[in-house]
């Protein structure tokens, strides 16, 4: 894995409590900075289990016409839009 270098602005209140948490963990800031980032990226990456099951369920409820859809008048009425 190739690692780059960046330079970023943080406000000083921000950086407090993630110098807290930091400690919490026993990490310097540093290491709780980059284990954060990298797990966030992990999240972001790919689907959880959970949720590529619902996704197959609908998409699988879907293809046999079983997937019910409100309409949009409806959703506006509830939501106020």
């Amino acid at each position: 894995m190739r690692k780059v270098r960046k330079l970023i602005d943080v406000d000083e209140n921000i950086l407090s409590i993630l110098e807290i948490e930091a400690k919490k963990q026993r990490r310097s800031l540093k290491s709780f900075l980059e284990y954060t980032l990298e797990e966030t990226a992990n999240r972001l990456e790919s689907p959880s289990e959970p949720y590529k099951t619902m996704m197959d369920n609908m998409l699988d409820k879907l293809e046999k016409g079983k997937l019910k859809f409100d309409p949009i008048e409806d959703i506006e009425k509830k939501y106020g839009l």
